[in-house]
């Protein structure tokens, strides 16, 4: 059983608990006709509510009998109250049984002799937060007629008790007559009396915002939806006589303050949207939604569900349309400086306040113009209507599908299109660009023509240039200086016609062409290792004939080479100098043509200059009559042309060279000193290799004999 029949089911349910009512009162009558009652009118009704009664919630309440001289008088009003009080739904009231005897607990004990604390103990044993209670009595009104039986009177003194703090929720106190005489008075009548004071404590409750009730139920939410600066709330729509309308209440917090976001939306239509705006974008929102009664009662809000706004990009400063085209009109924008957005959204529509609908979604953020063909473009002309005023604004979008505010609005009005051009013919084998020439039209409203270009016979063609004069009859596409035109690659034309009133033509007849080729790669790229500080490079001569030169790229690692020297053609060789001792070099070649184009670049080769020596070894020391002795091994390489020996000390200075592994100190030696020397190898291009590694010997004191 879905909702919407449980809600019909308990309102059937209750309606015939309120028959049965009735019912037993008529059956209770003696059935002898009653007397038209009297108007009734209740000129004294004092209400007084406590100040923290919109933020208490009672759920059950229970209804003592009202105290009165007269026994039925008593039964009959609290009655009548209990009636008047439920048939406005605020309270979920315990049935009058459970209040019948309140001198006794629930399980039958006598309760306590002081009455506020009888309420208390009542309340509590049958779980009642609020307990009604108090007075009433009669007062006649004599009658000018001994035969016409006086209005009954009624004083009343009732107040609702918090069971949970002993404080007064509210009481209401006051007089009211009418409604025949005292005789007459049954549980409708009654209800009657009791319906204005019960009706005025409503009123004042709800102006002081006591406004939820148990009773009724939460309405039930279809879908939310976050848009720009605004969200949306869809409501399953409650029967009329549950909820007159509904409010949306909304924080920015979940514990924050819920304040009313949206005006009461009535329900008479289906489904119910409630609309929460002028919200910042991409923030998340807390909502809960109340159902509003037509006497100003709500539910019991629900836990909060959050619904996160849509980031508004930022719109186009404005918008053009260019009008006089044959069915279509022509739109232009400049491109959006809004990292953020993603593409375009044009609307459209036939008076300058709308309604306006969609018509083009648009995807590149760097497009700049737009066609309206209206519906759909037909074969030779679009579809919107001849002589017509059309009105456009454009809105921007993000990667949240989020539009922006539109732009002003413009207009354009339609009008027929001139001749597209004939006779079109594109030259090939251009370097990088394609010649185009065509007849040009015979329509002297003509102005221009527009080149529209693809990569494909199919398309789409966009626009890439457009061309002034109506004996205009050739243009050359070079491509732009972002984009230039690909090597050996097909392009296909289309051009259309523009007359003075920017109304274009359909598009011509497509032609193409190809474009020069760039060289071939280089072939056979070699290089020789281990020249000191330079590398040779030798290439194959490139078979085309306009070759004029070729590029060397060189780098110290293969993925970073950069354009270090060019060598002109017909040479095929050349030596790269000042390189680091020992270090890997990459190279790539490329070849140029007489029209600058240029081949791919070869695989990447690699060659190593010639490293320094190597650092002596196998040093050895020691004392001879000529001096001190040095002896080494000899270097590896096969270059070598001298050892140079130095001394080490404070200042390490050279102390000489040998073209052998042998070395003779034979400066005059100091007893007590140590000497330190180490070595280095020279080779013939004179680049010194490392040190070695240190040696020494200590001069011992002469022996002095006494």
């Amino acid at each position: 059983m879905d909702l919407f029949t449980q809600r019909r089911v308990q309102w059937l349910q209750r309606s015939l608990f309120l028959l049965f009512l009735l019912l037993c009162t008529l059956q209770s009558s003696t059935g002898a006709a009653e007397p038209v009652p009297t108007a009734i009118s209740c000129p004294r009704i004092n209400v007084h509510l406590a100040l923290n009664l919109r933020t208490t919630l009672f759920g059950n309440v229970a209804l003592l009998p009202l105290q009165a001289d007269d026994p039925q008088l008593s039964a009959t009003i609290t009655r009548g109250f209990y009636d008047a009080l439920d048939q406005i739904g605020k309270y979920r009231l315990l049935p009058p049984a459970t209040a019948a005897d309140p001198g006794h607990d629930a399980s039958g004990k006598a309760a306590a002799a002081d009455p506020q604390q009888q309420v208390l103990n009542f309340g509590r044993a049958v779980k009642a937060r609020g307990v009604i209670h108090g007075t009433v009595r009669s007062a006649r009104k004599k009658s000018l007629d001994s035969t016409t039986p006086a209005d009954s009177g009624l004083f009343f003194s009732i107040k609702m008790t918090d069971t949970r703090t002993g404080t007064t929720a509210w009481s209401l106190s006051g007089t009211c007559r009418g409604g025949g005489s005292n005789r007459q008075l049954n549980p409708e009548t009654a209800r009657r009396l009791m319906e204005p004071p019960v009706d005025k404590l409503l009123r004042a409750m709800v102006d002081a915002g006591d406004i939820f009730s148990p009773l009724l139920p939460a309405p039930t939410v279809i879908s939310t939806r976050g848009e720009l600066r605004r969200t949306r709330i869809i409501l399953q729509p409650d029967p009329p006589y549950t909820y007159a309308a509904y409010q949306l209440l909304g924080s920015e917090t979940a514990d924050g303050v819920f304040t009313v976001r949206s005006p009461a939306v009535a329900n008479d239509t289906a489904p119910i949207v409630l609309e929460d705006t002028d919200l910042l974008d991409g923030k998340k929102y807390y909502y809960t939604v109340i159902g509003l009664t037509k006497s100003g009662l709500a539910n019991i809000p629900a836990p909060p569900f959050t619904v996160t706004t849509s980031g508004a990009p930022t719109p186009l400063a404005a918008l053009q349309a260019s009008g006089s085209n044959l069915r279509s009109i022509r739109l232009f924008w400049a491109p959006s400086q809004d990292p953020n957005v993603t593409g375009y959204v044009l609307y459209r529509s036939r008076t300058a306040t709308g309604p306006f609908e969609k018509i083009a979604d648009i995807t590149d953020r760097e497009q700049q113009s737009y066609i309206d063909y209206g519906a759909g473009k037909k074969y030779t002309y679009g579809s919107l209507a001849d002589d017509t005023q059309y009105f456009y604004t454009l809105r921007t979008r993000n990667r949240l599908d989020t539009e922006s505010e539109a732009t002003p609005v413009v207009s354009a009005r339609t009008k027929g299109n001139p001749m597209p051009p004939t006779e079109i013919r594109a030259i090939e084998r251009q370097p990088r660009k394609i010649p185009l020439f065509w007849a040009p039209g015979q329509d002297p409203d003509i102005r221009g023509y527009a080149i529209l270009r693809s990569n494909t016979s199919s398309g789409p063609f966009a626009q890439i240039d457009f061309v002034r004069g109506r004996e205009t009859q050739e243009y050359t596409d070079t491509g732009s200086w972002s984009t230039p035109l690909k090597d050996d690659f097909t392009y296909f034309y289309r051009l259309r016609s523009v007359n003075v009133l920017d109304m274009s033509s359909v598009e011509s007849e497509t032609v193409s062409a190809v474009t020069k080729a760039a060289p071939a790669p280089v072939r056979q790229l070699r290089t020789t290792d281990n020249l000191f500080r330079a590398v040779s490079l030798q290439w194959q001569a490139n078979p085309e004939n306009d070759i004029i030169s070729y590029e060397i790229f060189r780098g110290e690692t293969g993925d970073d080479l950069r354009r270090t020297a060019t060598v002109a053609a017909p040479q095929t060789s050349y030596t790269d100098k000042g390189l680091r001792d020992g270090s890997t070099y990459w190279y790539q070649l490329r070849a140029v043509d007489a029209d600058q184009l240029k081949s791919a670049l070869t695989a990447p080769v690699t060659a190593t200059t010639k490293p320094k020596p190597t650092a002596p070894s196998g040093l050895t020391i020691q004392r001879s009559e000529q001096g001190i002795i040095l002896q080494w091994r000899p270097n590896p390489e096969q270059d070598i042309d001298h050892y140079e020996i130095y001394s080490m000390g404070f200042l390490g200075t050279e102390a000489g060279s040998s073209d052998s592994t042998r070395f003779v100190y034979t400066d005059e030696l100091e007893p007590g000193s140590e000497y330190r020397f180490r070595i280095r190898a020279v080779n013939t291009d004179g680049m010194t290799g490392s040190f070695s590694q240190p040696v020494s010997i200590r001069i011992p004191q002469p022996v002095v004999v006494e």
